[in-house]
């Protein structure tokens, strides 16, 4: 037998359990994951927390609509497609981030 032909013996004969959000004793298994893991599965505490945390997206999408409705079509869409590319750069992390936020505060400051 070839150690090709070994190997899979090995893999199909040893049980491996899949590393799941909960252990043998349905518990979060905080050691092997950690608790980023554990909040995803957590569903909001309080009505409003979804809401918060949508928060710029709303915010986004309202001001994109005004500025649709103020300057026509062109404009959001010429913003989107300068987000995205400025997005992309991956040279520049801090000055891109503080020229979107001024970009954002000279065109929505109206």
């Amino acid at each position: 037998m070839n150690a090709r032909g070994l190997g899979s013996q090995l893999k199909d004969s040893i049980p491996v359990t899949e590393l799941s959000a909960s252990g043998p004793f349905e518990q979060h298994d905080l050691l092997r994951k950690g608790l980023p893991c554990v909040k995803k599965e957590l569903l909001p505490s309080h009505p409003p927390e979804l809401s918060e945390k949508n928060f710029q997206l709303n915010q986004d999408k309202m001001n994109f609509s005004t500025l649709r409705n103020i300057q026509g079509l062109f404009a959001p869409l010429k913003l989107q497609m300068e987000f995205k590319a400025v997005q992309h750069v991956q040279l520049l992390t801090h000055e891109i981030n503080c020229g979107i936020d001024i970009e954002l505060f000279i065109i929505f400051s109206f």
